[in-house]
């Protein structure tokens, strides 16, 4: 977006993220008081409706001990929305190069699981874009993908071990009753460690990008930030699978299969074998 525009909605010293720091993809900025902020455009008007019902959630959130960044500003503009958050403090703990996960200390795991299960009982918009309960929203992903998340065509047309991964995904979908995959609290949708900030001793101090978060299974959460692990060669698997069933976890992680391969397709395909090994290795531990 041009500029003037931002100054004239009184925010100065814009600048992109790059890819190492918090709010990586959006940019920073300060408010008018020298405030300092992360700004994130949609090219969509209605995006200000979903903030309408995200924000309470969030607010929820953050008084039941959850950091998360508070939005001073969503504004309608143009065709667009924007939204401007406070920065929040610490860093990305991910890899340096900012591609992929690394481990995470036990006491890091720990407190994200405790936000996690803060999350259970609070309200949030449905699903996008097709706006289907929790458990439609899960199998239609699995058996017909959704456009621009995780898609199916990607998969079916790289090579054969991608499309053989794709029929075990869809069988997946196609053996689990939507009704099975409770709706429990909200869900962040994109739990890794990207989105997970915490300082120099493994000290949680934010999660960040909640735009994609719906109500779901918060559950759900557990098994996208320990796949996420997996990728580190961190395994936590075994304290997820105290917290989330198998007849669950088992469409969850069919989901991520799906998800992660698909955009290492799209947007990485130097990463597509390391994804195709990961996603094999967990569908094989759940028997999928």
């Amino acid at each position: 977006m041009e500029r003037a525009l931002l100054r004239d909605l009184g925010f100065e010293r814009v600048r992109r993220a790059d890819a190492g720091e918090s709010g990586g993809g959006a940019w920073f900025a300060t408010d008018a008081d020298g405030t300092p902020v992360v700004l994130k455009w949609f090219p969509d008007e209605a995006v200000a409706d979903r903030y309408e019902v995200l924000l309470p959630a969030l607010n929820a959130l953050r008084d039941r001990g959850v950091p998360v960044p508070d939005y001073i500003r969503v504004v309608a503009i143009d065709g667009w929305t924007l939204s401007a958050q406070l920065v929040m403090p610490g860093r990305p703990w991910k890899r340096s190069d900012g591609h992929g996960a690394r481990p995470a200390p036990q006491h890091l795991v720990a407190r994200v699981m405790e936000c996690v299960a803060a999350a259970i009982g609070i309200d949030g918009p449905a699903p996008a874009p097709t706006f289907r309960p929790w458990g439609e929203f899960m199998i239609h992903t699995l058996t017909v993908g959704e456009d621009g998340y995780a898609m199916h065509a990607p998969l079916r047309l790289w090579s054969a071990r991608s499309s053989a991964l794709l029929d075990r995904i869809k069988a997946v979908g196609d053996e689990t009753d939507a009704g099975r995959l409770p709706t429990t609290g909200l869900v962040h949708l994109d739990l890794h460690t990207g989105n997970v900030l915490a300082d120099d001793d493994g000290v949680l101090t934010a999660i960040v990008d909640w735009e994609s978060a719906c109500v779901g299974d918060s559950r759900f959460d557990l098994a996208h930030f320990a796949f996420d692990l997996e990728g580190a060669g961190q395994h936590i698997w075994d304290q997820v699978d105290e917290l989330v069933e198998s007849s669950v976890l088992r469409p969850y992680v069919a989901h991520l299969a799906l998800k992660f391969t698909d955009w290492a397709i799209r947007h990485h395909p130097d990463d597509v074998t390391r994804q195709l090994d990961r996603a094999e290795r967990v569908l094989h531990q759940y028997g999928a």
